[in-house]
């Protein structure tokens, strides 16, 4: 005898089911045995070889939940859909074991209708049923339901069966007959683990979504006091210095923060400075430093961010620079620079509802921010025009530098022309006296130009001030002279000059600068309804007041007076700074008065200003006395002229004034040799068998410059004393020509007189080496 019973714990599951066979003696043996006792083979299991029909028709029966379903909703439901019972039984039996609720369905439509009214957490579903295949059930269940795990279990797919219900959605695919139902177990259990996660991510998300609508509303709040800040900030654009600014932005942080009370400090070196404040009588117009440990203020300087006092009545109240204030609630912005140091501290009290919150903090430091970038932008800003204005100015001097370097030696080579004839003119012995004047007018005029030039190269740093011993009477003297002829007849010279007042020690060019300048805006103050040019110089015992540098020396005071609109009160501090003027676009450059300043301070005095809008303005410029003996004050030299007979080489490109030269030192006993090329002078020296006495030369020439034809000279003839001329003395290095053996150099225009002078000095000089 034997019986059967069907393989539900292991084995083969299939349309040619394996299954366990009890015999007599209790072995179990394989189905292929007994195919081989019985000669018969086992073709179909069904339930019907099994089970008792009310079983089976309990399996039928899928459309609700077990009887015991409302005992295990703790366990996960399985919904097996299968049109073949035995492995619908199967899978049944070892997941009920396994712990889960097992749910059936015999073909895809029933399955459908069980998913639909049964809460399932994952289906197993059969590919090839006769009523709605497994590929449509799962494209069903997709199109309802992308998160429920669904594995098709089959065993006559092909490969694309399984590509098809992969891509409609399968978690997993698995092959009948199934071997091993561990197999099973784990896809189940992965399906499941899957939708957990998927689960809890849809449950974390939902949550995440509640806190950020939670967030969003409260940011909703904030979102048009914010818009309001961001509008404000345009506002601020173009901030300027805090004094003029500082009402604007107080107003700004109250408005917005809702604050009734507050202030804004400055922060200096020694003491905190109020700008402005909201609500007048309660914030100290100033704070010393360092201000008392513990105080709101003190904190502020400290502070690394804003912050908020919500009990002020715990703080050093009135030592924080504030009374009367009803609100305990304060909150502080400190504004710092680029440099994280504190430069402004704001103040806000008194709020409208009550106290400062921490969302007033937010708003008020992303103003803060903006607040602490505009003012130092605008600041910078400022400074940055004014460094324009200055930078333009510089290049305008620097470009009549540049020209004035440029045209200084053919300026100069005319004024030689001019000067070296009206001397050869003066020379002659048959002049007439009115003649004569007129000609000693013209080189006096010719010698003003030459020391204008100076003057220009000395303004454009190409030429060195050369202080001397002066008498500044005669320089005051023909300044006026020169200055009737510029202004209008509508202004009056008035001049009180005290003859032998004594000596100073200066550049007289730039003495003759000063005092020009001085008149020249003195009549331009005057020019509209003409007035009185007064110019005074005298000797003064200076006070104390703004000379204390001086040391109480006796001093020369030079006054210009005029009767002009005068300068007003705010403007009279900045006169004398580079680049300020009061005079319109194009009219001057502001570097006047500075330059005043300038050259006075090198000499050792100082300038006064007095001044009144409408009745005009005093400048009174004070040279210290020098007490020098007389012998060693430099005295006008006389007109003698040495005389000679030496033989001179004169080389000189311009035509004009070698011819010029040459018959100056004719006239005065010399053999002269005039070459206008310098080269063609060295071929001279290199073929020639002569011996010159002197060699005079020109700076610049082409070809070769005065230096290179020095240096050639002394290698040829190293005995030689050679003089260098030039209108333009930046051209030459002194240095360079003392190591080369350059004797002496003179700049243009040459007199009549300094040649004769400078020319016998030389070669009386080479006779006693």
């Amino acid at each position: 005898m034997f019986s059967f019973r069907p393989s539900l714990t292991f084995g083969r599951i299939g349309r040619y089911t394996d299954v366990e066979c009890v015999l007599p003696n209790k072995k179990w043996i394989d189905p292929t045995v007994l195919t081989k006792v019985f000669k018969t083979r086992v073709l179909e299991f069904t339930a019907d070889s099994f089970f008792p029909k009310k079983k089976r028709a309990a399996g039928r029966k899928c459309a609700n939940l077990p009887e015991q379903y409302s005992m295990q909703q703790d366990k996960p439901v399985v919904l097996t859909i299968d049109d073949d019972p035995a492995i619908r039984l199967g899978f049944r039996s070892y997941l009920e074991d396994c712990g889960y609720v097992v749910l059936e369905a015999d073909n895809g439509r029933a399955g459908l209708e069980v998913w639909r009214n049964n809460p399932v957490d994952l289906i197993l579903v059969d590919l090839h049923m006769e009523e709605l295949d497994g590929l449509s059930v799962l494209s069903e269940v997709r199109r309802q339901d992308n998160d429920l795990p669904v594995l098709v279990v089959s065993g006559g797919g092909g490969i694309n069966d399984v590509v098809e219900a992969l891509r409609l959605g399968a978690n997993d695919y698995i092959l009948k007959p199934v071997y091993d139902m561990s197999i099973l177990l784990h896809a189940i259990e992965k399906g499941l683990e899957r939708a957990r996660l998927i689960r809890e991510n849809k449950n974390y998300q939902q949550r995440l979504e509640a806190e950020v609508s939670e967030k969003t509303e409260a940011l909703s709040s904030l979102y048009s006091r914010l818009q309001s800040v961001v509008e404000s900030t345009k506002k601020l654009i173009g901030c300027g210095e805090i004094n003029e600014s500082g009402p604007m932005i107080l107003r700004e942080f109250g408005y917005h923060l809702k604050a009734e009370g507050g202030s804004l400090y400055e922060v200096g070196t020694d003491q905190l400075r109020c700008i402005y404040s909201l609500d007048k009588g309660h914030a100290a117009s100033t704070l010393v430093m360092p201000l008392p440990s513990g105080t709101v203020l003190s904190q502020a300087l400290g502070a690394s961010e804003p912050f908020i006092i919500e009990n002020t009545d715990c703080q050093d109240w009135p030592n924080s620079g504030w009374s009367g204030y009803s609100s305990p609630s304060c909150i502080v912005f400190p504004l710092w620079d680029r440099k994280g140091r504190i430069f402004a501290i704001i103040t806000l009290h008194n709020p409208v509802h009550g106290s400062f919150a921490a969302h007033d903090r937010e708003i008020g430091a992303i103003l803060a921010s903006y607040v602490s970038e505009a003012l130092q932008t605008g600041a910078a800003v400022a400074t940055m025009k004014r460094q324009e204005e200055r930078m333009i100015q510089s290049q305008k001097l620097e470009a009549i530098g540049t020209l004035a370097g440029g045209i200084a030696h053919d300026f100069n080579n005319i004024l030689s022309a001019i000067v070296g004839y009206t001397d050869l003119s003066l020379f002659s012995e048959e002049l007439s006296g009115p003649l004569k004047r007129n000609l000693e007018q013209v080189k006096k005029a010719s010698q003003r130009a030459r020391d204008l030039v100076h003057q220009i190269l000395s303004f454009s740093r190409l030429e060195e001030s050369q202080e001397s011993v002066i008498d500044i009477v005669p320089i005051v003297k023909e300044a006026l002279k020169l200055l009737r002829a510029s202004i209008p007849a509508s202004i009056t010279i008035e001049r009180d000059v005290v003859e032998g007042i004594g000596l100073i020690k200066a550049d007289p060019s730039r003495i003759h600068q000063v005092l020009m300048n001085l008149c020249t805006n003195a009549a331009h103050a005057m020019q509209e309804k003409g007035g009185t040019l007064r110019v005074e110089l005298d000797k003064v015992e200076p006070n104390d007041q703004g000379f204390s540098h001086l040391g109480g020396q006796r001093c020369i005071r030079l006054r210009v007076a005029d009767t002009g609109t005068g300068i007003p009160a705010e403007a009279l501090a900045r006169i004398f700074d580079p680049y300020y003027t009061t005079k319109q676009k194009g009219e001057g450059t502001g570097l006047g008065l500075a330059m005043v300043q300038g050259i006075v301070r090198g000499a050792g005095g100082a300038v006064n200003v007095e001044s009144e809008v409408g009745r005009g303005s005093v400048f009174d410029v004070y040279f210290p006395l020098v007490e020098t003996p007389a012998e060693s004050v430099q005295q006008p030299v006389d007109f003698v002229m040495p005389m000679g007979n030496e033989c001179i080489l004169f080389v000189d490109d311009e035509e004009t004034l070698a011819e010029m030269a040459g018959e100056m030192l004719r006239k005065l006993g010399y053999q002269v040799k005039i070459m206008t090329s310098g080269i063609d002078a060295l071929q001279l020296i290199e073929a020639s068998q002569e011996h010159y006495d002197l060699v005079i030369t020109d700076q610049t020439m082409p070809n070769i410059s005065g230096l290179d034809l020095a240096r050639s000279i002394v290698a040829l003839h190293p005995g030689v004393p050679i003089i260098l001329y030039s209108g333009y003395s930046a051209a030459i290095s002194a240095d360079e020509a003392r190591e080369i053996g350059i004797k002496k150099v003179l700049m243009k225009p040459l007199s009549m007189t300094l040649l004769s002078q400078t020319v016998r000095q030389i070669l009386d000089e080479k006779k006693r080496e």
